[in-house]
This record gives C-alpha cells, structure tokens and sequence, in this order.
C-alpha cells in the first residue's frame, strides 16, 4: 500500500507551520525542499536534525529531500561540477536521515531527447557513481522544462544508462505539461521503475496550461491511483499542487488538491488505510 505525503513548501516556507497543516490534513510524510527561504541542499547539520526533529513532533517521516540537481544547461560544465558537490551534499544529509533516494533533473530542455541522450549518458555517470558508492538511489523527475519530460522518455533514459541506482520519480503533471497523457501512456513506460511520485493535476484552457486541484483537471488520478495499488506500489505519492485558487494561497491550493485525493481513496475504499485521520 502506498503512502500519501504532501512537499512542505507547497503549504509554507515556515516549515512548522506546513507540518501542521500537513499531519492535520492526514497525510503520514512529508517531503523537504525548500524551507525558511532556502533550499533543503543549504542546510546545516544542526538544521536537518530541526527538520527530523519537528517532522517527528508533528508525527509525520520524511520521505525525501528535493535539491535542484542538473536543472542547468547541458553544456555549462562549471555548473555541472558545483551540482555534483551539490548532490554529494544532499547524499550526505539523506543518509543522516536514513533515507535512500533523492531527487535528480536532466538538464534544460533544448531540443529532442534523442539529440543529447549520448551526452546526458556521459553527464551523468559522476552522479551515478557517487549514488552507487554511497547507496543512495537516483530518482530522475520527468520534468516538462528538461530534456527528460515524458514517461516514455525517462524509460529511455534509464534504460540506457543501466544503472541500478537510478529509478523513477514519477510526475503525471509533469508529463501532461510535456504533451503525453501520464496515465495511461507515460505510466505504462515506467510503471516497473518507480521509486516516488508526485501528483498535481492540470487543463487545458483556452489553448493555454493550467495547473487544477487534484481531480479538477484532465488527468485520470482516479485510474492512476488504482494502477499504483494493483502494480503493488509501496511508497510515497507527495501532492506537489501548484494550484493557487483565484485570490487565494499555496497553501489553500493544496488543502483543496488533498481534499481531491481523500475522494479518490475514498472511491477506490483505501482512505481509511492510507491516511492517518486524527482530525
């Protein structure tokens, strides 16, 4: 059974606050990325025990931390170099809070996947060989604004840098923003490689984008929820909303959008042991 965690900073830059929120709300994790105006990768020894620590008093675990590895133009080799001390600075911090995956991008988009797949498979390999020796799992965000955005490219990708340290953090957003319907099309590509999973739903409006409250939008959350339990999908689905409400805030946003998903657990009869209601 899968869990349900929501990325603190979609409700509050003031992490107590977003926890509170969050375990009010039902979920059982939650996911760091940015915090008290700066990025989880910033943080002191002394601020990731904080983090643990009101994580805990909140009775929430935390189920990964977000950096922004390799969002970065694929031929800025400076950069490459400072996102991998990045990485190995994030990999040091998972590990103080036993966890074994953290996020990774693919570079910004700038043409077809098949044009840089070559060089994305060289760029990667120091990454690849820090996770390996350090046992911390990759998991590559298909993103819409990095060379890797769909489901069937991601699948491309790992599939040809062979490593088994790099899996998937699934983003049907994500891949909807890219042109592709996640579910089915995109999730049926990664469906075996799946480590973490983000959910935020969206439209089309007018010929334009929109990010929606989860079940507001296009994207059958109702058939990919379900398609998780029955592939036997044990981890954690964070709700990464993006949907601000006209004259409202993120974090009303993301009340809505976890009001979505209770509905949908409810109609598929696993809310109850999904959830953790003390409300």
């Amino acid at each position: 059974m899968f869990k349900i965690g929501v990325i603190s900073d979609e409700v509050s830059q003031d992490l107590e606050h977003a926890l509170k929120v969050i375990s009010e709300l039902g979920a059982t994790h939650v996911e760091i990325r940015d915090l008290w105006g700066r990025n989880v990768s910033q943080l002191s020894d002394s601020e990731i025990t904080e983090v643990r620590n009101l994580a805990r008093k909140y009775g929430l675990e935390v189920s990964n931390l977000d950096s922004f590895i390799f969002k970065i133009y694929i031929n800025d080799s400076e950069s490459h170099k400072k996102h991998i001390n990045v990485l190995r600075r994030v990999i040091e911090l998972s590990k103080r809070l036993d966890l074994k995956y953290t996020r990774i991008f693919t570079f910004w988009w700038q043409g077809e996947l098949g044009n840089y797949l070559n060089q994305l498979i060289e760029l990667f390999q120091p990454a690849v060989e820090l996770a390996e020796r350090e046992g911390v799992y990759l998991v590559v965000e298909n993103e819409y604004s990095c060379i890797v955005g769909t489901g069937r490219e991601t699948y491309e990708f790992i599939s040809r840098l062979g490593s088994r340290y790099v899996r998937v953090l699934w983003d049907p957003g994500n891949a909807f923003f890219a042109r592709e319907t996640p579910y089915p099309h995109g999730y049926s590509a990664v469906k075996d490689l799946i480590m973490h999973v983000h959910v935020k739903d969206a439209a089309v409006e007018n010929g334009h984008y929109a990010w929606k409250p989860i079940g507001g939008g296009m994207i059958d959350y109702r058939g990919q929820f379900k398609a998780l339990l029955d592939n036997g999908y044990d981890g954690v689905i964070s709700l990464e909303t993006h949907y601000v409400p006209p004259s409202g805030s993120k974090e009303e946003g993301t009340r809505e959008s976890f009001n979505g998903i209770v509905k949908i657990l409810r109609e598929l009869g696993v809310a109850e042991k999904v959830l953790n209601f003390r409300r």
